[in-house]
Formats: C-alpha cells, sequence, structure tokens
C-alpha cells in the first residue's frame, strides 16, 4: 500500500468504502493481523470523512481480541500481535475519539480482567492521539471506573493498567494546560479529594494505593506535579507529628521521600529560575523534618531519614548552604558514632552524594573531620574499633575532585603503615579499591593511578614483614585494584605499566619504586615469599589490551608458581593469570609453543607417580588454560578438554576433573571476561556442549560402577550453563542420566539435577512423561532428605512444576503425592514448610481450571 500510496489517494473515498467493504466480517487472524496495520495506514494517510464511524465500526468490532492460537501451529498469529495492531488502529485518528472512547468506557465495566486491561492499555495508547477537547466528556466516568479498580481490584496487572492510563490522561491535560488548565485541575481536584482522607490513616490498607497512584499522576508533568505535592506534602508531614508510633512514622517517612523523588525531574535548572518547581513552599519544613531526625533515638529512622537527604540533595537547589553544612555535620557523626553500620554504610553514600553538589563543604568540614578521627585513634594507638575501619572507604567515597583523590591516597597509605591488625589492611585496601572503580567509571585520573597509586602500592607490599598482609582478602584487593587499574589504560600506559611490574618481579629491580626508602624494602627473591606482590603483578598483566605485548618470560613465570607455589591462593591466580595471557596472546607459533610445552610440562608433573600436591595445582592450571582455549575457540581446546575427560577415571583426580566442567563454562568477572578484554567467541558455550555430551555419555556406559558418579556429576555442572533453546534438542538422550543423578549419594550433584529437571519440564513435557513412575518416588523421597534443608526445598519445587505435565500423566499419581506431603507439611524449617504447602495446593487442584 505504501508503494502504491499517491495512486490510491488519487481514489480518494472510493478506496476507503472498497477497504472497509473488503474488512467487514473478516475472521482469519493472519488476514486480520495485516488488515488492523493497513487500517491504521488509511486512518493516517487517506481521507475518510464520511465514512469514519463505518470504519471505526468494522475494526472495533474486534475489541477486545478473544483468540487463542492453535497450539500445533508454530507460525499462527500471536494474540499479542493482534491486540496491538488493533489498538494502534484505534489510536490512529483523532476522528475515531467520539466512537471509541464509550467503547472503553463500556468495556472497563466488564466481569473479564482481560477486557478491563486492554481496554485501560488502548485508553493509554489514545489519549495523547485524542487530545483534551475530546477527552473531557469523559473524564468524570473514567475516574470513577479506575477508583474503583485502583482501590479494591485484586489484580496488580489492573492497577497497573490503570496507572498507565490516568498517566497518559495527565501528559495530554498537561500539555494542553493553556487551553485546557481548568481542565487539569478539576480532573486532578477530583482525585486528591477522593484520596486525601486515605492519606489521613497511614494504618488502613487504601493507604498505600492511594500514594502509588498520586505519585503516578505527580509523575506526569510539573504541572500536576505541583498540585499533587502541594497537598500531599503538608498532609503528610502533619500525619507525620501526629503519630507516636515509630512504625507509622517510619511508613510515612518513606512515602514522603517517594513523593519527592517524583519532583527531581522538575527541579532542574533552578539556579536559574530562582526556585524549587514543586517544592517552594517546603524549603523550611521538609529540610528540618529530616535533619531532625538524624539524631532519633530509632535506628530505622535514623536509616530512612539519611536516605531522605540523598533525595534532597538531588533536588537541585533545594537545600540551603546553610542546610548543607549542618547536614555534613550530622552525616560525619553518625559515620563516626552512630552504633547501626547500615546507618554509618548509608551516611558514607549520602557524604558521596554531598560531595558532587558541594565539594567545597566536603574539603572544608568532612575530610578534616574524620582525619582527625584517625589522628586521634593513632595517638592511642586503637585501630580495633569497627567505625575507624570504614572511615578509609568514606574518605574515598567522597573524593571526587582530582586534589581529593591524591590527599586521599596518601592519607590512605599512611593509615595502612600505622601498626595494626590485618582488618585494618584490608580497609585501606577496599578503600584504594573504591577510589579506582570510582574514578574507572568516569576514566579520570588513570595516568596518576598507573604511576604513582600502583608502583606505591608495589613498595608498600614490600615493605610488609610476615604475613600481615597476606589474608585471602587482602589478596584478593590487591589483585582487583591491579585488574582494575591495567583494564582501563591505553596500550601506552598499559605498556609502562608492564615493563614496571616485570623490573620488580622478574628483574628485581627496585630503584624504580619512587618516594620509597629502597634499604627498608624486602628483596623480592621468591614470588611466593609476597603474595601481595604476585596479586598486585597477576592482576595488572592479566588485565591488559590486547595489543600490550607480553613477554614470554612472564607466562613461564606464572606457569612455574602455578604448579610450585606452596600458597594455594598464589597457586590459584598464577593460574588465573597464565589463562588471561594465553587468551589474548598472539596467533601463530609461537603461541603453539607455548601450548606444546605447557602440554609437556604439565603431563609430566600429572603422572600418577608424582606427589598429590603437585598434581592437584598441575591439573587446575590445565582446566584454566582449557578455559581459555575453549573461550577463544583455539583447535588445541579440543587436546585440553580430552585431558580432562580422561582424568575422569583417575582415582585421586576424578572429582575434580568432574567440577571441572562447572570452571570451564562459567562466567568470572576478573578471568577471561570482556572486561578483562579476552578473545570471546560467540556460543562458545553451545559448541563445547554439543561436542562434550555425547563424549560424557559415552564415557558414562563405559565407566566401572564405583566412577559412573563422576561423569553425572561432569554433565549436571554442564547443564548449569547452557541455553535451554540448546538443551531442548538434546534433553531426551540426557534424561536417563539425569534420572540415575538423581538416585546418586552426592548431595551437590542431586541439587544441580533438581535445579535442571525444574527448568526443562514445561519446555519437555512430553519427554518427561515417560519418565513420570521414575520421578515422582524420587522426588518424594527427597522432601525427606534430613541433612539437607535447600534438598528438601528444590525436590518440593521441582514436584510443583510436575503438575503442569498434562493431566492424564500425572492425575495416577495425584492422592500418593498428597499424601506423602505430610511430613515436609511438619518440616522443622519454615522454608521447607511453605514449599511443601504450595506443592500441596498445586497438587490438590490437578485437573481443575484454578491456577496458583
Amino acid at each position: 500500500m505504501l508503494i502504491l500510496k499517491l495512486d490510491l489517494q488519487k481514489l480518494d473515498a472510493e478506496f476507503v468504502l472498497g477497504f472497509i467493504k473488503v474488512l467487514d466480517g473478516e475472521k482469519d487472524p493472519q488476514n486480520l493481523s495485516v488488515a488492523f496495520r493497513l487500517a491504521a495506514i488509511v486512518c493516517q494517510q487517506f481521507p475518510i470523512g464520511n465514512f469514519a464511524e463505518e470504519l471505526f465500526e468494522v475494526t472495533s468490532c474486534y475489541f477486545p481480541i478473544d483468540y487463542t492460537p492453535p497450539s500445533s501451529d508454530i507460525y499462527a498469529v500471536k494474540t499479542q500481535d493482534l491486540v496491538l495492531y488493533l489498538r494502534k488502529c484505534l489510536a490512529a485518528t483523532p476522528v475515531f475519539a467520539e466512537f471509541c472512547l464509550p467503547l472503553l468506557l463500556d468495556k472497563l465495566s466488564s466481569d473479564v480482567q482481560s477486557a478491563k486491561i486492554d481496554s485501560l492499555l488502548t485508553l493509554a495508547e489514545c489519549a495523547e492521539i485524542y487530545g483534551a477537547e475530546q477527552l473531557k466528556p469523559f473524564l468524570q466516568p473514567i475516574w470513577l471506573v479506575v477508583r474503583k479498580e485502583v482501590f479494591a481490584s485484586m489484580s496488580e496487572e489492573v492497577v497497573k493498567a490503570c496507572h498507565q492510563a490516568v498517566l497518559q490522561i495527565v501528559k495530554t491535560l498537561s500539555i494542553a494546560i493553556s487551553t485546557a488548565q481548568s481542565l487539569l485541575d478539576d480532573f486532578i481536584g477530583g482525585i486528591l479529594l477522593d484520596c486525601r482522607h486515605h492519606l489521613s490513616e497511614p494504618e488502613l490498607k487504601l493507604f498505600v494505593p492511594s500514594t502509588k497512584f498520586l505519585q503516578v499522576v505527580a509523575s506526569a508533568s510539573d504541572p500536576a506535579c505541583c498540585k499533587v505535592l502541594g497537598t500531599v506534602v503538608p498532609l503528610l508531614e502533619s500525619q507525620f507529628y501526629a503519630r507516636p508510633q515509630d512504625s507509622q512514622r517510619q511508613a510515612i517517612l518513606v512515602t514522603l521521600i517517594d513523593f519527592l523523588k517524583i519532583a527531581i525531574p522538575y527541579c532542574t535548572d533552578i539556579h536559574e529560575a530562582g526556585d524549587t518547581g514543586p517544592l517552594q513552599a517546603f524549603r523550611g519544613s521538609v529540610p528540618a523534618l529530616f535533619l531532625s531526625l538524624l539524631s532519633d533515638r530509632n535506628a530505622s529512622l535514623r536509616l530512612t531519614s539519611v536516605c531522605g537527604t540523598q533525595t534532597l540533595l538531588d533536588l537541585s537547589g533545594f537545600l540551603s548552604q546553610s542546610d548543607m553544612c549542618l547536614l555534613a555535620e550530622h552525616l560525619v557523626k553518625l559515620v563516626l558514632e552512630d552504633p547501626s553500620r547500615p546507618v554509618r554504610l548509608e551516611s558514607t553514600k549520602a557524604l558521596a552524594e554531598l560531595s558532587l553538589h558541594n565539594s567545597v563543604i566536603i574539603q572544608e568540614n568532612v575530610m578534616p573531620a574524620l582525619l582527625n578521627k584517625l589522628k586521634e585513634e593513632k595517638a592511642v594507638e586503637d585501630y580495633s574499633s569497627s567505625n575507624t575501619e570504614e572511615i578509609p572507604a568514606t574518605l574515598a567515597a567522597i573524593s571526587v575532585s582530582s586534589h581529593m583523590v591524591e590527599d586521599t591516597v596518601q592519607h590512605i597509605f599512611d593509615y595502612m603503615r600505622q601498626p595494626g591488625s590485618n582488618s585494618q589492611q584490608e580497609a585501606g585496601l577496599k578503600a584504594l579499591l573504591l577510589m579506582v572503580q570510582q574514578c574507572t567509571a568516569t576514566g579520570d585520573r588513570m595516568h596518576f593511578f598507573s604511576t604513582h597509586l600502583v608502583p606505591t602500592l608495589t613498595g608498600f607490599t614490600l615493605e610488609q614483614q610476615g604475613d600481615m598482609f597476606h589474608t585471602l582478602d587482602a589478596l584478593s584487593f590487591m589483585e582487583s585494584i591491579g585488574q582494575t587499574v591495567a583494564s582501563s589504560l591505553n596500550a601506552g600506559l598499559a605498556t609502562e605499566l608492564v615493563k614496571f611490574m616485570i623490573s620488580i618481579v622478574l628483574e628485581e629491580d627496585l630503584s624504580m619504586i619512587k618516594n620509597i626508602d629502597v634499604n627498608k624494602l624486602t628483596r623480592v627473591n621468591n614470588i611466593s615469599d609476597n603474595a601481595a606482590l604476585h596479586a598486585l603483578f597477576a592482576g595488572s598483566l592479566s588485565s591488559c589490551m590486547q595489543q600490550v605485548v607480553i613477554p614470554e618470560e612472564v607466562l613461564a613465570h606464572e606457569k612455574e608458581v602455578a604448579c610450585t607455589c606452596s600458597k594455594e591462593a598464589v597457586c590459584n591466580m598464577a593460574s588465573r593469570c597464565y589463562a588471561n595471557l594465553i587468551n589474548k596472546y598472539r596467533e601463530g607459533a609461537n603461541l603453539d609453543s607455548l601450548l606444546n610445552n605447557a602440554i609437556k610440562d604439565l603431563e609430566l608433573r600429572l603422572e600418577p607417580s608424582r606427589y598429590s600436591e603437585e598434581r592437584l595445582k598441575a591439573f587446575s592450571l590445565w582446566v584454566w588454560i582449557t578455559k581459555a582455549l575453549i573461550v577463544r575457540g583455539h583447535p588445541y581446546a579440543s587436546t585440553f578438554k580430552c585431558k580432562i575427560l580422561g582424568q575422569l577415571s583417575d582415582t585421586e583426580l576424578s572429582e575434580k576433573a568432574a567440577n571441572a566442567f562447572s570452571v570451564l563454562l562459567h562466567d568470572y568477572d576478573n578471568v577471561l571476561s570482556s572486561e578483562m578484554h579476552c578473545n570471546i567467541r560467540l556460543m562458545y558455550k553451545q559448541r563445547f556442549f554439543l561436542e562434550t555430551a555425547p563424549q560424557l555419555v559415552e564415557g558414562f556406559h563405559a565407566a566401572p560402577t564405583d566412577q559412573k558418579q563422576y561423569y553425572l556429576i561432569a554433565l549436571s555442572n554442564m547443564l548449569k550453563f547452557i541455553p535451554r533453546q540448546v538443551l531442548l534438542g538434546e534433553f531426551p538422550p540426557l534424561l536417563p542420566l539425569l534420572l540415575q543423578s538423581l538416585m546418586s549419594s552426592d548431595p551437590s550433584l542431586q541439587l544441580s539435577t533438581l535445579s535442571v529437571l525444574s527448568d526443562l519440564v514445561r519446555d519437555t513435557p512430553q519427554v518427561l512423561a515417560e519418565h513420570v513412575d521414575t520421578l515422582l518416588p524420587q522426588l518424594l523421597k527427597l522432601t525427606l532428605h534430613r541433612p539437607n534443608m535447600n534438598m528438601r526445598v528444590s525436590a518440593l519445587n521441582c514436584l510443583s512444576t510436575m503438575t503442569d505435565l498434562p493431566h492424564h500423566i500425572i492425575y495416577p499419581y495425584q492422592q500418593q503425592v498428597i499424601r506423602q506431603l505430610a511430613t515436609a507439611l511438619d518440616d522443622k524449617k519454615r522454608l521447607v514448610r511453605k514449599a511443601a504447602v504450595k506443592t500441596k495446593m498445586k497438587w490438590c487442584f490437578v485437573g481443575t481450571s484454578v491456577s496458583l
């Protein structure tokens, strides 16, 4: 039609009449889907003139759509598509308004929920097109219907549709405010009149529906926000002061914050406009309310008021300079002294928000107070206070300018150099990581971090003695700092960072560490002697861009550390680093040589005659190399994978080999991810599964009885990470093995299998139907698995999904299942009882029209 539009338009009314005749009485869904789209084009681009009512009649007679596509036809038109096409047709022209709005009002009184929802959503679609003048006669009837649904409906979908319809109506009235000011005022006034008395009774059930609805109305436009908040805010303030109970005050305060958030978009450009938009009248009372609660005895009210102050800061220009100074004073006191940890953490977030709006107050008032607190603790040599250990994180959170970042880094290093506990060191490292992550998100200060922070941190690690700096959390922070900095650098800065780290670790040239007394540093000697330094080294080198050249000596070094280091954490970091480097290594003979050397070396270490610890370390590195090759789609991946399959029959490594399949397909943020600039081939998981699943099935059938469980564990570990669409085609031959997994004595294997079965029971009912007589008894048995609560809950959830199978398949088992669920209903664990109740209810209603 669009191609021949000019020719068809010449036919004028004749074409419109012909189109109406063709459409009249059409019943085929495929034809209707086309006809509705064509009708919308006709309404918008052809002169329908005197035929408007006839065109409306031949299209609206299908409203609301009542059509269920045949399940056997995968190409059938979807119901939702027909609904959307018809909706756009009815909303195609304002000429339809006088016919459509009465129709929608009539359908809104229907007892059919889907008809109500469709009518409300269609009204929302039509409102803007029809305009304020066309809506005017129907505003009051629409509100009466919507009010009934909002206050009395038991369906969240209906309430949501009501919100959407009223939102669009208020937007339409606001657009035409120059000619329809009274319409907007009258419509919102009526809504406020009906909701006002509910706001005066926060303990009753209609308080929440009323506030949610008014928030929707207020969010529609600036005029609507002004009118709603002008009535609601003083009402909530008076209710807050009138209620002595903390729980009621808490509910009112949360509601007030929600309304204030609505005003944020309309409080921009305040400094230029000279006022605060919808909240002009409340610049004194609202800040005073929240500031007074910051010292309340109730921790929940303090926490909520801190959250509220963040909203006040987002209201541009709402807080005066004196209000911000007072707020900063209160927040610092909460951070340093409040006994509630959630309050202290939220206060830190509020200070960070304040720093974005007024960094001067932070620099002049907040930072000196926090640093003085650290100095006081230093004087008494007491760093055990949890509040004190949170100060570095607070300093990091509020440092937004370049000058503040550099000063804070120095203060944190000074803090960590003081005598203290492991937690003090971890607090400092956590603060440094937080600061790096903040600046990385904005792209700021990366040069400073690569040329100052990392070298200083390197020197700091060499200053430490013993295991003070070697806790797992501290090592994790060190590795993350290196990864975050290196992954954000351009090729030039990253190359310089690599050269620096290599000179320290491999060449032991400590002269490159600035602002540190080299004579006080420990020699590097063996990297395993300084786990923190290796964490920083591995994190930095493994995260650089692919353009950065990493010497082969680094890979050889990491491979040796992974296989020989006495510290497990260092071995794991070295294995992950090696995997990242192999994944990003350029294609060619050098890579093939590296892999061949790795195969030769690791196979020697995996010999059964070697010590158990050496074999485990070598196998762990083998798994990570395999993952690196699978992710990038390298031909050597098959060779490495076959070795892992072979270890499933190894007495010592069989369990580790089975669990390796989870590592191979699991997504990690800091290993072989796009954030680490790694080579990631599309659909590598699907490809690996399709290649490996048949090999596992074949190995299972050939394995001795005592080794079969490891093949099942490997298969179950793979299935957790494979997209459902891929599993559907491969599920039938795997189901017998999954059923055997349920009978295993390994709880982790059983839990994994239950999760897979629950996800697939709806998609492959015809496959599961053949095994119901085996599956149901085993599931019922697992509901009584005393050692593991999660097992009982998962088995009950799986039993619940079984009710989605065809009625004739599960009905013979209905009474048996209901009887055997009696024990689970008396379980000592509440979560088990809750799952049992839900499952029993679903089985009781098998074969009925009731859906739960």
